[in-house]
């Protein structure tokens, strides 16, 4: 029983295809594609994707990895439109990228405010561009990998303007963590570039979290909402490093989705 558990979930998490990209600062990365699973279909099939989402994992100096987003991007491939919704089943499901950070380490990571992070994302964002299309293609981070993703969602909308919208789970407001991450805050609160509309914004958040208070990502949000649409949502009594944790990637995953459903499908 053992080896089937993990046979199937190792199965459940493998990518349908992995590609090699160059980057601009950090060599060649792979980018791990998984691909929806079309309503109706015995298969996967890529003939009708909504759009894609890159994902941005937490950060390698505290633990975190590539692993953290796999889950969740599986979850959300799975997901098929309710069967009585009709008008969405030639067009459903989301595309889903990972990609293991190459970190530039704490101390230098901190002072270079990620730069090599933020670059790597920029990298795999255009070439997902450049290879799947440009439409809605969704910037998601999780902890740190939050902040790196808003850096390179602001960088991307000076260029190119391709970001449909930005989510961010587990997003390090607080005071302490203004220390390594708060030269990032003003790329999520700050106003538009060049007169171009900002995307909307999802923050997850657990209501314990370690980094940030409840308050304080609201008073944030009501900061950024004067520049464009914010949502919250807030998982009751669960905490930072809970959240990134496989139990809570179908919950995640359903969040981010029936969001996205709103602002960008409905």
């Amino acid at each position: 029983l053992f080896c089937l558990l993990t046979m199937r979930t190792s199965q459940f998490l493998k990518p349908d295809s992995t590609h090699s990209i160059t980057t601009t600062k950090s060599g060649a990365i792979d980018a791990h594609v998984f691909e929806p699973k079309i309503l109706g279909e015995g298969n996967r099939s890529t003939s009708s994707i909504r759009g894609t989402i890159v994902t941005v994992h937490p950060w390698a100096a505290l633990g975190g990895g590539e692993h953290n987003t796999i889950g969740i991007a599986r979850h959300i491939t799975n997901a098929t439109s309710p069967k009585s919704d009709q008008k969405n089943a030639n067009n459903n499901g989301w595309r889903v990228i990972t990609f293991a950070l190459k970190s530039s380490g704490a101390v230098w990571g901190i002072c270079s405010a990620h730069s090599y992070e933020v670059q790597q994302t920029v990298d795999v964002v255009n070439w997902v561009g450049e290879k799947y299309g440009t439409d809605n293609i969704v910037l998601f981070g999780s902890s740190a990998g939050a902040p790196i993703a808003g850096t390179a969602m602001a960088q991307l909308q000076k260029n190119r303007n391709i970001i449909a919208a930005y989510v961010a789970v587990g997003y390090t407001f607080g005071n302490f963590a203004t220390l390594g991450f708060g030269r990032h805050f003003s790329s999520v609160v700050g106003k538009s570039v060049g007169g171009v509309a900002l995307p909307p914004k999802l923050f997850v958040m657990g209501e314990r979290d370690e980094f940030t208070s409840v308050d304080q990502l609201e008073k944030m949000a009501k900061k950024m909402k004067t520049n464009g649409k914010v949502d919250t949502e807030i998982v009751a009594d669960v905490g930072h490093f809970e959240l990134e944790s496989s139990t809570y990637d179908p919950l995640v995953a359903k969040m981010v989705l029936d969001w996205l459903e709103k602002a960008l499908l409905s």
